[in-house]
Parts: C-alpha cells; sequence; structure tokens
C-alpha cells in the first residue's frame, strides 16, 4: 500500500475565498485519505488482514488519493487569484501532488495579477518538467554530490549500457526506509547484469543523510543537494512525493515512473535477463 507523508499546515485562518466551502471539501477528502492509512497500519501491526483484504485497502486508498487531488484542484481553480488559495497553493504538499493536467487546469484560471508572481512563474516551471520528465522523454541531466563531497553527474551513469534506477528519497521519509530493504535486495541480484541504482536525497541534514545510508546499507552511488523540496533534481524530474523512481533504459530513454516494491521487481524480470 502506498505511503503518503503529510505535513501540517494551520487551518485556523481567516479568509474571504470565492467558495469557502472548497477548501473544507479538500480537508475532509484528505481527512479521510489519513482514516484508510491509519487503519490499514492498525490492522496490518495486528496481524489481521487476508491478502483480499490489502488489495481492498490498497484499492479504497488510491481510489481516495485520486479524489483529495480532485478536491484541491477545484479549490485551487476558484481561488488561484486571492491571497489564501495563493498560499495555499503554495505551501500544500497538493501542489505537488496534482497531474499535469490538474496543473495546467489551475494556471489556466490565473489572471495577469498572479501571472506576474514568483509562484506562478515557478508553477509554469514545474508544467515543463512534468512534460519534458516523462516516460518516453529522454533523461535530463544534473550535477549534485556524493557523501564526500565530490561533485558528480547522472550523466556520467546513463548511457553506459545500463538501465540506471533513478531513486529520490530520504532518511527522514518512513516509506523510503521501509522500501530499502527490497531495494538492497534487488541491487544485489542485478548489479551484475546492466543495472545500476543512483540515490538522490532530499534530506535537510547532510549528517542526517550519511547515517541514513549506514545504517540502511546502501552500497549505491548516492548524490544529494540537502535541500529538501528544493532539491534541484526533484524539480527538475517533477518529482511529487517519495519514494520516487525513475527507471532509464541504456540508451537514456525513461521507460517508467514511480515503480517500488513488487512492481519494480517484476519490470526487472521482464527488461533485465
Amino acid at each position: 500500500m502506498k505511503k503518503v507523508l503529510y505535513f501540517t499546515l494551520p487551518v485556523l485562518i481567516f479568509f474571504s475565498c470565492n467558495k469557502k466551502n472548497d477548501y473544507q471539501e479538500a480537508l475532509d477528502c484528505e481527512k479521510r485519505l489519513n482514516e484508510i492509512e491509519n487503519q490499514y497500519d492498525t490492522e496490518r501491526k495486528n496481524g489481521d488482514l487476508t491478502a483480499e483484504q490489502e488489495a481492498q485497502f490498497e484499492k479504497e486508498y488510491d481510489e481516495q488519493f485520486e479524489k483529495v487531488k480532485e478536491a484541491y484542484t477545484v479549490f485551487f481553480k476558484n481561488n488561484i487569484n486571492n491571497d489564501f488559495g495563493q498560499e495555499i497553493f503554495k505551501t500544500s504538499i497538493w501542489y505537488r501532488r496534482l497531474s499535469l493536467k490538474q496543473l495546467e487546469s489551475v494556471l489556466e484560471n490565473a489572471n495577469d495579477s498572479f501571472k506576474a508572481t514568483e509562484l506562478y512563474r515557478k508553477s509554469s516551471e514545474r508544467v515543463n518538467n512534468m512534460k519534458t520528465a516523462t516516460v518516453g522523454n529522454i533523461y535530463k541531466d544534473f550535477t549534485s554530490k556524493d557523501p564526500a563531497g565530490n561533485e558528480i553527474a547522472l550523466s556520467e551513469f546513463v548511457g553506459k549500457g545500463k538501465y540506471i534506477l533513478l531513486d529520490f528519497w530520504a532518511s527522514w521519509c518512513p516509506p523510503c526506509r521501509e522500501e530499502m530493504p527490497g531495494m538492497v535486495k534487488l541491487y544485489e541480484e542485478y548489479k551484475s547484469k546492466d543495472f545500476d541504482i543512483v540515490g538522490y536525497s532530499l534530506d535537510k541534514s547532510e549528517e542526517a543523510w550519511k547515517k541514513g545510508i549506514e545504517f540502511l546499507g546502501l552500497g549505491w552511488t548516492q548524490m544529494s543537494d540537502c535541500a529538501f523540496w528544493d532539491s534541484p533534481a526533484a524539480k527538475l524530474y517533477a518529482v511529487q512525493s517519495i519514494p520516487c523512481t525513475i527507471l532509464i533504459d541504456p540508451d537514456g530513454k525513461i521507460v517508467e515512473r514511480g515503480l517500488i516494491g513488487s512492481e519494480l521487481s517484476e519490470k526487472l524480470k521482464e527488461l533485465i535477463k
């Protein structure tokens, strides 16, 4: 089941929106999503879930996740030209969750005043990145630093005859840490078969990042700018949440996005013999 990290924003704000109920609808949808996840976690810890029940939880979660995205899209579209709507648009994690189509629909409602802002410029840049960092397009190169402080580029790995998994993660991200044992296993299985991993961390602390690498036993190349969600590579690849993976083929073409767990394992079995 997917895990999503939530950051609580103050909601006791007095505002004048075109449709106040739009924001409450989004909050209610988000609350329901949290309830589904909490119920799943509780029952999983108690060992009460059958495979069928787990699949049902995942289905319900995915459906509710999409409802939250749609509710926030409606709110943003109706309020993108007032101060409160712009503040939520700027600070909410759901801004990063919106699909390309949803984000474009929000920006289409922007008036001339909002179009003159830095927030609009950054949002338009994100739209462009979402369009280009998609399956079927050629990867985008970037330079960052390894744990020793050496500059390193993604292009040093891509196009060398191997499938490269660009893995966006962070030591502060519980779902990322949960995925790592399986990632380590896949790496050991495929590292001699034209496959490699390049990790890029959204950590804020260099110390926490290095401790996470050591604790989790990550033996592949690691990069980070320690800039949290302002990380250049995360923006370049329009990362909406973590963990997030980008699978790049030997020719530098993006072949899959967002594969983790069993889905990633099955894809590697299909591609790498």
